[in-house]
């Protein structure tokens, strides 16, 4: 008789322990992804992070004030560069973007001068620099 109430018992707690892990619901459960599921309660590696796209332009170029539009936002390069700046660098149009691929659209601020288009593939929690020339 007292086997088969630990036996009872056994089962039960495993009955138990299999329905509350089955209920878990797997996702991305870090707040600063692109793709954060506030449902999830167990993290399972899908998080994706934003990637920067930093514009630059070189030091003499030619150019002044550019207005760059990726994403629906447009930002200004105020600066220029002699070397590749880093990521986020000041006086760059510096874009903060989920993995994906966009396309750009820039323009001097002095308008017919200057025109510049294309596309930049942002990586998960990437840095992408790319020069206006």
């Amino acid at each position: 008789m007292k086997n088969l109430k630990t036996l009872s018992l056994l089962l039960f707690l495993f009955t138990v322990t299999l329905t509350l892990n089955s209920c878990r619901q797997e996702g991305c459960t870090n707040a600063a992804a692109c793709n954060f599921d506030p449902d999830a309660d167990k993290d399972d590696g899908s998080c994706e992070l934003k990637g920067t796209v930093t514009f630059w332009q070189r030091t003499n170029s030619g150019f002044d004030y550019t207005d760059v539009t990726i994403g629906g936002t447009t930002v200004v390069i105020t600066s220029e560069y002699t070397n590749t700046p880093n990521c986020n660098a000041s006086g760059c149009a510096n874009f903060t973007l989920c993995p994906g691929t966009y396309s750009y659209y820039a323009e001097e601020q002095f308008p017919g001068t200057a025109y510049w288009s294309g596309t930049a593939v942002v990586n998960n929690n990437g840095c992408l620099t790319i020069e206006l020339q």
